[in-house]
């Protein structure tokens, strides 16, 4: 056998080299045909309040999250712990994810930041430090939650007054309302402060609360009764006699009354019951004419004024539709060519009174007591010293002094129209 050396290497015969390159790809099948696979193994991924299990081979946390395409932002201060990942069947890998927080100061500028952890943390983030007489909404160790705002507020001193008692505080926030959080001031129901819980916080500003109650009385009260009217020919005219006597009904009627620190403010009726309806009273009027003869006209008005339309005179000669009644003394005036106090000609049908009795411009309808004369329509136009220095109502403007001196003073009735 021949053989030729080549450098280092030694060259067989043809025959040998045919023998070593087949047991070349006897060895090279052989352990390609027993080759051992990658481990697999099981990673657990809490991301935030997700839980991803995954089965994997690789080695690498990152590699890991990128196959699962979980992506981590610094900018958003996401962070990833890694204390637990050791790429064996078990492992962790713990995220955090950064939240959105905005700083918003007491002078209106805001600075949004993300981070994580405690509000002492996102200011740190912001690289924001409190100046002495400023305080927070929060606590410095209060967690962190997505899309919190947290509040630098500058400290005021203010005056309280509430329930009795005025002292001189400390407090931080932007409102009134803020104020009274934070020195636990509580309102109920309709409590309420001046200035109002909105109103921005000032350095000597002076807070009062108000204290609201709601309570309810009963009161029992009386019921007027209605007087019924019939006439008869047996009284002279406009004489009454009672035939019946009226009798006042009772309710009971509901309070509500309201109080702000104890003093009362405002009362309203809130509801009435009838315990007993009232009786009527039956009143019988006379409609005999006395004939007795006199220097004035019976039976007839003295009042020249037109009747209005409205009014209805029965067969007695007294009005029929009138509001109310009125049993009073007139005298008698006369001043021709006169002008009245309201302004108007004196004549027949404009009448003085006292106009804190019945008003300028009442409309009434005036006839003696004792059914001899009819004064008739007239208006209240008039007034004079001498109507406040009597007993009696009204005077009355006569055409003639002769027909004042006969009229002299008399019982009246007054039909308020």
């Amino acid at each position: 056998m021949t053989v030729r050396k080549i450098g280092e290497t030694s060259v067989h015969s043809p025959l040998k080299r045919i023998a070593l390159l087949i047991l070349a790809v006897v060895f090279f099948v052989s352990a390609t045909a027993f080759a051992v696979p990658p481990v697999m193994y099981n990673v657990t991924i809490y991301d935030g309040n997700s839980v991803t299990e995954v089965l994997t081979s690789e080695i690498d946390a990152e590699e890991i999250l990128k196959d699962e395409g979980i992506e981590i932002s610094e900018a958003k201060g996401d962070e990833i712990s890694l204390a637990n990942f050791d790429g064996k069947d078990g492992s962790t890998i713990i995220i955090r994810r950064g939240v959105k927080v905005t700083i918003e100061s007491f002078d209106g500028s805001k600075n949004t930041v993300y981070a994580l952890g405690t509000v002492k943390d996102a200011l740190e983030k912001a690289e924001i430090t409190l100046k002495k007489g400023t305080a927070l909404n929060y606590s410095a160790d209060t967690l962190l939650e997505d899309g919190m705002t947290i509040e630098i507020y500058d400290i005021y001193k203010i005056t309280l007054t509430v329930d009795g008692k005025t002292s001189t505080k400390k407090v931080s926030g932007k409102t009134v309302e803020d104020a009274l959080s934070v020195l636990g001031v509580e309102l109920k129901g309709e409590d309420f402060t001046k200035p109002a819980l909105d109103k921005a916080l000032k350095n000597g500003m002076e807070i009062a609360v108000y204290r609201v109650e709601t309570k309810e009385r009963t009161e029992e009260e009386a019921i007027p009764y209605e007087t019924e009217y019939t006439y008869s020919d047996s009284l002279y005219r406009n004489r009454t006699r009672t035939l019946e006597s009226g009798k006042e009904g009772t309710k009971a009627v509901v309070y509500e009354e309201r109080y702000v620190n104890g003093e009362l403010q405002k009362t309203t009726k809130k509801s009435e019951k009838v315990l007993a309806k009232p009786e009527r009273e039956l009143v019988q009027v006379g409609t005999k004419v006395n004939a007795v003869t006199t220097g004035l006209p019976v039976g007839t008005p003295i009042s020249e004024m037109a009747e209005p339309s409205y009014l209805k005179i029965g067969a007695n000669g007294l009005p029929t539709n009138y509001k109310s009644v009125i049993n009073a003394q007139a005298t008698a005036y006369c001043i021709p060519g006169g002008i009245t106090s309201t302004g108007k000609r004196a004549q027949t049908g404009y009448i003085a009174v006292d106009p804190k009795e019945i008003p300028y411009g009442t409309e009434m309808y005036i006839v003696s007591a004792d059914g001899r004369y009819v004064y008739g329509y007239c208006i209240a136009a008039d007034t004079g010293s001498y109507i406040y220095d009597v007993d009696w109502t009204v005077d009355l403007y006569m055409n003639s002094e002769a027909q004042c001196r006969k009229w002299g003073r008399r019982d009246i009735i007054i039909y308020v129209l």
